[in-house]
């Protein structure tokens, strides 16, 4: 590994003029950290600079600016937010240093559950997150929400997992090309074919699973590469969270097109080879947006399930409360079945 200059870094206040922070960022094309102090700013322990730019617009602008730069923010210390670069991470990232989340040579990181036996026709199953439950945590680990932990349980014996970890923007890319990483859709593609390659998987077998943020993902990545897909709520347009939450996701300024624009461009290109279940409902505010960019145009080719489960109230409480339609769909597709196609109503 390439060694890395580890004193190139800047300490800053959550003060600094944003185009005095753009010229401190460019002067040092190999800047590894930015400290960000933000004491002043703070009005408890626990805020970071994420949370603070919930608040304050200029600050908000400066953290964008860092992260279409590729800094993350990996640890608060004493009213001070730490970024790092994303070539750097590799020897910081406990995860990485300890060996159980690999990189590969571009930048992808991952970590691989292998089957408890794979003697016989090896399935891959890929994981995407979702945005982590601690929302904006310091930890890097905001990008590798662990969901389903306990899901090799309930596959068969011969499926690998593949975990994937999301970085790019504020709180990740989505999967998706975002200003921090623009080859991050062909970069993840190809860790995923590479690690069927080596595992003896034939395409046919490789199965993406996510809800949520991850559910854009595997929807998206079945689609343009012709893979299966089970996509649980999928995110797949900006809007919802960009006007009624104010940007919650941190998507204005980090990505190059809004999901939407991204979703609809798919739509024309969709590979042959894919196939794709969607677990949803019309309880969740994502219905109309799924509807729109996935339902309508492919209602004949893949599936659909619209649960009606009173117990689902907002977009989290579809994942957990459809678990058996997932897993229904998760392993008929390892299993080498082909799913029915059309709009279901289920519970």
């Amino acid at each position: 590994m390439e060694k890395i200059d580890t004193s190139s870094k800047i300490h800053v206040s959550a003060e600094i003029p944003e185009a005095e922070l753009r010229h401190q960022i460019a002067a040092l094309p190999r800047l590894n950290f930015i400290h960000v102090d933000h004491t002043k700013q703070s009005q408890s322990p626990q805020d970071n600079i994420i949370t603070l730019a919930r608040r304050d617009p200029a600050l908000k602008a400066k953290l964008v600016l860092m992260a279409n730069a590729g800094f993350h923010l990996y640890v608060l210390r004493d009213g001070v937010s730490s970024m790092v670069h994303h070539r750097r991470i590799p020897t910081l990232w406990r995860q990485v240093v300890v060996g159980e989340v690999t990189v590969d040579k571009n930048g992808v990181f991952s970590k691989l559950t292998p089957a408890l036996d794979a003697s016989d026709a090896p399935r891959l199953l890929v994981v995407f997150s979702a945005v982590a439950a601690t929302m904006y945590t310091p930890s890097l680990m905001r990008h590798f929400e662990q969901n389903f932990a306990t899901i090799a349980k309930y596959v068969t014996r011969n499926t690998h997992i593949l975990r994937i970890v999301d970085l790019g923007g504020v709180l990740g890319s989505f999967y998706l090309n975002s200003n921090t990483l623009p080859d991050n859709e062909r970069n993840i593609q190809a860790r995923i074919a590479e690690t069927a390659a080596q595992l003896g998987v034939n395409t046919e077998n490789i199965v993406l699973y996510g809800t949520s943020k991850g559910g854009t993902a595997a929807a998206f990545h079945a689609l343009q590469r012709g893979w299966r897909g089970v996509a649980v709520d999928p995110i797949v347009s900006d809007e919802h969270y960009v006007k009624k939450h104010r940007d919650l996701h941190f998507t204005l300024g980090t990505f190059p097109v809004p999901k939407q624009q991204r979703f609809t461009e798919l739509a024309d290109n969709v590979h042959p080879d894919a196939r794709l279940s969607v677990i949803c409902s019309s309880r969740s505010p994502q219905y109309p947006y799924i509807t729109d960019k996935l339902i309508q145009p492919f209602r004949d080719r893949f599936l659909f399930l619209n649960s009606e489960n009173p117990e689902i109230r907002i977009h989290p409480d579809v994942g957990p409360k459809t678990l058996p339609h997932t897993l229904s769909q998760l392993n008929l597709y390892l299993a080498g079945l082909e799913a029915p196609t059309g709009l279901w109503t289920v519970y």
